[in-house]
């Protein structure tokens, strides 16, 4: 406890332990006296039980039984109680009540201690007179017979006493308690309350919580020191509101930025790092520390040491290396003074998707000049010899002809393909789909009536072995395309007898499958069949007329209706494409 609450409380204890003293002091003399009267009671009672021995045991020798009666009977009960009891334990005469009216007394404990020959002193209830009583018997043996005097005195006076004792005492403790509760309330409401309100809102205040209230006790000297408290406490507020203002604006601008920034000390610890920082190297568990030298980019360390002992920013491409991918990062560093210390500040832009990109763009660019070249090279080709041979034969300019014919075609397939790419790629991108609700079960029948005069011309038979009805949201004639890409893809190249198309559904999805029995693709082909340009046999496709776009638009078809195309196949056993909707 503190001195100051030592004092305030000093002189409530000390009374108090005067009023509990003083009590404990009263009760102890109450039980003394208690003890002191009931001692000197016993005692009275077995001298006065031996004078009335002494005068009734004479009568009872002579056979005088009614002079004995009559001389317990000259007894007032309120100082006295005389009884003679005989061997059966019937009253034989009683100074307090008619002896016929009482019973048998054979049971009382100090009756048959008597009749063993020990004279007992009990205190006891009396039922018979309705209060408690000090009894004294013994025994009385005589020429008639053998009886026990028994002697009595009453108790309730004492008891009185000593009760209304006890009530005084407890009065007194009351009160006693009821002067040092209001003394203490007084010191807790006027004194102390107002200073320890004072000491938590100052405490509270230096913690940085200025929301903290203070109470202005509305008199005494802690007045004016209150409300001092509370002008200084308004003036923090307004300072704290300004700064925290800035603050959030510098953090919401930090925070917003798409380029990953960290705040490294020295030793390559961050003390400050942004959201996109956060994402990019997963700082979002609370234990999450990061660290540079841990961080996966190795070659950054050396710049980072050089960039703090010379001062010098730099700029540095890296391969940021994680489990499901690598990153291409631009990382720029730059050192920051504060106070003594040197800290160096990184900020990180992802450039992976720009690099994929600027890759992607390149090989389709080339992709799509190889793709142009060839038929553009036959159809120039053909019309110069047209324009140079005047004298040429009717077969040599038909089989020309053809081969303008068969290449402007392949050319025309070429950029219908191109085309399709690209408006699906914008759809993909369009955060709304114009889709509505159709039956994918009478589009596979369309896509199959389609196919059918070409499957004819092949001699290949083309059939439904399953066609679950189902209804979609989804655009009918991209999935048509669809099925269409994947019914010719096994109709020239699989070299199958058979081709058989059916829809399913199983675990919340809709599955388009069109399965061959022909040539199959070996399982190294696999991961890149989807892609653009990717042909399995270049040539032969080549020759049938293939623009290796095909499957590539049955992926984004898929893709844009939130499902995906899987291939099953095994060489020599023929192929299955599923389309696998979600329902």
């Amino acid at each position: 406890m503190k001195s100051r609450d030592r004092i305030l409380f000093g002189l409530p204890i000390v009374i108090g332990c005067g009023v509990v003293l003083f009590g404990m002091l009263f009760y102890w003399q109450l039980r003394l006296f208690e003890a002191s009267y009931m001692q000197d009671a016993r005692r009275n009672i077995e001298q006065e039980a031996q004078l009335v021995e002494h005068i009734v045991r004479p009568l009872l020798d002579q056979g005088r039984l009614d002079d004995a009666r009559s001389f317990c009977d000259s007894f007032s009960s309120d100082t006295l109680r005389l009884s003679l009891i005989d061997a059966s334990g019937k009253v034989a005469a009683d100074s307090a009540e008619r002896v016929g009216i009482l019973g048998d007394h054979s049971d009382r404990v100090e009756i048959r201690a008597a009749f063993r020959g020990q004279p007992s002193t009990i205190e006891r209830y009396s039922e018979s007179l309705n209060q408690w009583m000090i009894y004294h018997a013994l025994l009385l043996p005589s020429n008639h017979g053998d009886y026990v005097l028994r002697t009595a005195v009453p108790t309730d006076r004492a008891r009185q006493m000593v009760v209304l004792a006890k009530q005084n005492m407890v009065l007194s403790l009351l009160f006693g308690g009821a002067l040092v509760f209001m003394l203490t309330l007084y010191i807790l409401h006027r004194v102390r309350k107002p200073i320890l309100a004072l000491q938590e809102a100052a405490m509270a205040i230096s913690a940085g919580d200025l929301s903290t209230s203070i109470a202005i006790p509305p008199r005494g000297v802690l007045r004016d020191l209150a409300i001092s408290l509370a002008t200084m406490t308004d003036q923090l507020k307004i300072q704290l509101a300004r700064v925290m203002h800035e603050r959030n604006q510098k953090d919401a601008i930090f925070n917003a930025m798409n380029e990953a920034v960290l705040l490294l000390l020295p030793n390559g610890d961050a003390i400050k790092y942004n959201r996109a920082a956060a994402v990019l190297f997963g700082l979002f568990t609370p234990d999450a520390r990061f660290n540079l030298a841990r961080s996966g980019m190795p070659e950054l360390i050396a710049k980072a040491h050089q960039a703090i002992k010379d001062g010098v920013p730099f700029e540095s491409e890296v391969a940021f290396r994680r489990p499901e991918a690598t990153l291409q990062l631009l990382v720029k560093g730059y050192v920051i003074h504060q106070d003594e210390d040197k800290l160096l500040l990184l900020t990180i832009s992802d450039l992976t998707q720009q690099r994929r990109m600027e890759s992607f763009r390149s090989d389709f660019i080339a992709n799509v000049s190889h793709e142009i070249k060839t038929p553009l090279t036959c159809i120039v080709g053909a019309v110069e010899t047209l324009q140079e041979e005047e004298d040429m034969t009717p077969e040599a300019k038909a089989k020309l002809l053809a081969i303008l014919a068969q290449q402007s075609r392949r050319l025309n397939l070429l950029v219908q393909d191109i085309l399709s790419l690209a408006a699906l790629e914008r759809k993909q991108n369009s955060k709304k789909q114009d889709f509505t609700e159709i039956k994918l079960d009478s589009t596979l029948i369309n896509a199959m009536n389609l196919c059918l005069p070409k499957a004819d011309d092949a001699h290949i038979e083309l059939v439904i072995t399953e066609n679950t009805p189902t209804n979609i949201q989804g655009d009918c004639q991209l999935l048509e395309q669809a099925v269409v890409n994947l019914i010719n893809n096994a109709l020239v190249y699989s070299g199958s007898p058979r081709v058989e198309l059916s829809l399913t559904q199983h675990n919340g999805l809709a599955t388009i499958s069109v399965k061959d029995f022909g040539i199959g693709i070996a399982p190294e082909h696999h991961p890149r069949i989807f892609e653009r340009f990717y042909l399995v046999h270049k040539e032969r496709s080549r020759q049938l007329g293939g623009t290796g776009l095909g499957l590539a638009i049955v992926k984004h078809i898929a893709q844009l209706h939130h499902g995906y195309a899987e291939l099953e196949s095994t060489p020599g056993k023929g192929c299955t494409f599923k389309i696998n909707l979600p329902l």
